[in-house]
């Protein structure tokens, strides 16, 4: 028995320790970067105060970047590429919130440019690679059994199924469930199925928890929420045992979207439905968005002007369309687009969408929605906080209001802002939508994205839109 708890201690252990070695790790490697990039432009020479401020500015925006990212959070079951791809997206918000204090306070020239991108780089190339070394360690510990889970599940429902099916395709989770207890309740299997390895039937659990509970982590407890006693007979048994308990309810039908559990006041709450998981996911994304829009803005600004006065001089009438859509939660707001058809006048409540061939598509109009440039007004919404520069696309409000009465969890797009650019659109699922099964695919995509969302899912449709999207011929 002591042996048992001596192990789970030196798990805990090492985990912890693994735990801070990382975060340590982080802010001694981009020190080092700092000072190595510093030998390579000035030489053996003294930091001067000026630069001994820079490095205070950038370790501080570091630490502000790193600790409001979800880069330390579930770090060990996240897929390395992704990681990352998140690590590169938060160091350059580090350097981007730096540029932008040196512009405010006007001390943009006085800033050694050469030494600060030597410096991104060096930290970022030690930085995955410190990545790389940490991950090589848990596998060692993980070999030895140290910073391992090993679950124990009683029943065998639809859920468990799938956790079972993710925990193998994911190797690097660090949970292990180890095998399930039958319950009366259990969903019929084929015999020779994916599944859990069957330990006996519910009444040889406490048997083996005397047995085996020092060298277990968690308890997953699956019966039918409907069997409520059979639920409290089992908990009062697992009292007996010191062991994590955690509840995996059966809510398959319930149109879930991020469900997640939180604590109001003395009650335990689930969260069926909703956006981003969690509060710093959107302070991530909302930094993201000013970052990318600011440099978009800066950098396309005489592009703006050129178009304008392409817009101008196609035809009569104002450079900018403005058209309510629908945005986070519902709520309208104008969203801004150069205009690319002659001034008209649709009948109230409804609006056509363009088709190919339309006439009241200008020719300078034809070549700004073929290459999307069109849309490039939008950059001053993410800008205002109304849109993104990636999520679901805002649809007209009078095709909101025709479509979520037709496509099942339509409305499920607005528990986020909408984007610029996002996944459907990267699919090739953009401009008209002719039939109905053409939208639901689009919706499927919006929710998917809902669900997946990552800096660095974003990064990725960023590069896709610039890749795929500008080329392609689908918008009119």
């Amino acid at each position: 028995m002591q042996d048992g708890k001596t192990f789970l201690h030196r798990t805990l252990e090492a985990k912890a320790a693994l735990d801070a070695l990382f975060k340590v790790g982080d802010l001694v490697i981009a020190m080092l970067a700092a000072a190595v990039a510093y030998v390579i432009h000035f030489g053996m020479v003294a930091i001067s105060p000026h630069e001994r401020s820079i490095i205070g500015l950038l370790v501080l925006y570091g630490l502000l970047c790193f600790s409001l990212s979800p880069l330390y959070r579930q770090w060990r079951s996240r897929p390395f590429l992704r990681c990352v791809g998140m690590l590169l997206l938060v160091w350059t918000g580090v350097f981007s919130l730096f540029a932008t204090h040196a512009l405010v306070v006007g001390s943009s020239d006085s800033v050694p440019v050469p030494w600060l991108l030597t410096w991104f780089v060096l930290g970022y190339t030690g930085l995955v690679g410190w990545r790389i070394v940490v991950r090589a360690r848990m596998h060692v510990l993980r070999a030895k059994g140290i910073d391992r889970q090993r679950v124990v599940v009683v029943g065998l429902r639809a859920p468990v199924l799938k956790l079972h099916r993710h925990l193998k395709a994911r190797n690097g989770s660090g949970i292990e469930i180890i095998g399930y207890f039958a319950s009366h309740e259990d969903i019929p299997t084929p015999r020779h199925s994916d599944k859990p390895r069957k330990l006996g039937a519910l009444d040889a659990l406490d048997t083996y928890l005397s047995a085996n509970h020092h060298s277990l982590e968690q308890v997953w407890v699956s019966l039918p929420l409907s069997d409520t006693g059979e639920v409290k007979k089992l908990l009062k048994l697992l009292e007996r045992y010191p062991v994590p308990v955690k509840l995996v309810p059966d809510i398959h039908g319930f149109s879930m979207l991020n469900p997640t559990v939180e604590q109001i006041g003395p009650v335990p709450v689930i969260n069926l439905r909703q956006g981003l998981v969690k509060g710093n996911y959107m302070v991530a994304k909302r930094v993201e968005d000013l970052v990318v829009a600011s440099i978009a803005v800066l950098a396309l600004m005489p592009l703006f002007l050129v178009l304008a006065i392409g817009v101008k001089l196609s035809s009569p009438g104002p450079v900018l369309f403005r058209q309510r859509r629908h945005g986070q939660g519902g709520k309208e707001f104008w969203m801004l687009k150069f205009r690319s058809m002659k001034v008209h006048q649709e009948s109230v409540g409804t609006i056509v969408q363009a088709t190919r061939g339309d006439p009241r598509v200008t020719r300078f109009g034809a070549f700004l929605r073929r290459t999307s440039l069109d849309e490039l007004p939008q950059f001053f919404n993410v800008l205002g906080g109304s849109m993104s520069v990636v999520g679901p696309r805002p649809h007209a409000v009078q095709h909101n209001n025709h479509y979520e009465r037709l496509i099942e969890r339509y409305m499920h797009r607005h528990y986020v802002k909408p984007g610029i650019t996002g996944w459907a659109q990267v699919h090739g699922l953009r401009g008209e939508t002719p039939e109905l099964r053409s939208m639901k695919k689009r919706v499927q995509y919006d929710i998917d994205y809902i669900r997946r969302w990552s800096p660095g899912l974003d990064m990725a449709i960023i590069v896709m839109t610039v890749a795929k999207v500008l080329g392609q011929k689908s918008a009119y």
